[in-house]
């Protein structure tokens, strides 16, 4: 186990992880557990530092997300109640998994996300198309009218007002977040993100700040069964919640000036970034 990891990497991964967590709603784990592993750290202790880190991070952003009015807590509450499950059944597994398993599935599945989350350009639907679509849309959706929500967004100067789809849809994936929450030391975010927006039809920047919210009770969850298992380094948790605290505070602020596409296409791109660089760390792992 190494002890002489340089604090000064610390801090910085833990401040750039801290900023564009908070931007992306992501949490930072998926910058924080690929650097970690690189500088020597088994899967699991990265995991766990990972988890306790997030909470200082989930926790800035989510209050100047909540002063704001960007979060949805309604819907944030209501995806909390799988998400909790979710995280519980993931430090479970992950505490049996191989590291270089573990390692490599994380890879894996920051590169699905990634792919997911790219503005692809859409067939344009035909009026009738589009008609018959809203119509079908305004039946689904009046027996959960009450989560819609509405914000004021500084980049275009106007109050945003939208409409929550697919509720259910909403709780069964919240449940895997969990899962991923816990198993990666991700927050979960990279599943919470691309499912309220693309799924949900929630904008970019409430999901965000939604996603946030969320990432409270997931790594508060997940990081007590890491604790418990002996998966916890206070020499390097220590560190990166202190420039976590400093990047969130930093980055959503940064997050409601912002352009939602601009955020969209930075989530895509760092996630690609980290699921190669832990694919040759799996790859590695197993002597390859």
């Amino acid at each position: 186990m190494p002890t002489d990891i340089n604090i000064w990497i610390l801090a910085g991964t833990g401040f750039a992880a801290g900023l564009l967590g908070a931007m992306l709603g992501v949490g930072g784990g998926f910058m924080i557990v690929p650097v970690l592993t690189i500088l020597g750290l088994p899967i699991q202790y990265a995991i766990g530092s990972s988890l306790i880190s997030i909470v200082t991070n989930a926790a800035t952003a989510t209050g100047v997300h909540i002063r704001n009015h960007l979060t949805n807590l309604k819907l944030g509450l209501l995806l909390s109640t799988t998400l909790i499950p979710g995280a519980i059944a993931g430090a479970l597994i992950a505490s049996s998994l191989p590291a270089p398993v573990l390692t490599i599935m994380f890879g894996l599945l920051l590169l699905l996300v990634a792919y997911y989350m790219l503005p692809w350009q859409q067939r344009r639907l035909t009026g009738a198309e589009i008609e018959k679509q809203k119509r079908l849309d305004e039946k689904s959706h009046a027996s959960h009218a009450w989560l819609d929500g509405s914000y004021f967004d500084p980049a275009v100067n106007e109050e945003i007002s939208y409409q929550v789809h697919r509720p259910t849809v909403g709780l069964v994936t919240s449940f895997f977040g969990g899962v991923v929450s816990s198993m990666f030391g991700i927050g979960g975010g990279i599943i919470n993100v691309p499912v309220m927006n693309r799924l949900m039809k929630v904008p970019v920047k409430a999901t965000v700040a939604t996603s946030g919210f969320l990432l409270l009770t997931t790594t508060m969850t997940g990081s007590l069964i890491y604790i418990y298992n002996g998966f916890l380094l206070p020499y390097v948790t220590g560190p990166l919640c202190l420039s976590v605290f400093v990047g969130a505070r930093l980055g959503s602020m940064i997050a409601q000036r912002s352009h939602s596409r601009t955020l969209v296409i930075i989530f895509s791109c760092f996630m690609v970034l980290m699921a190669i660089m832990m694919a040759l760390k799996g790859l590695h792992m197993f002597g390859i």
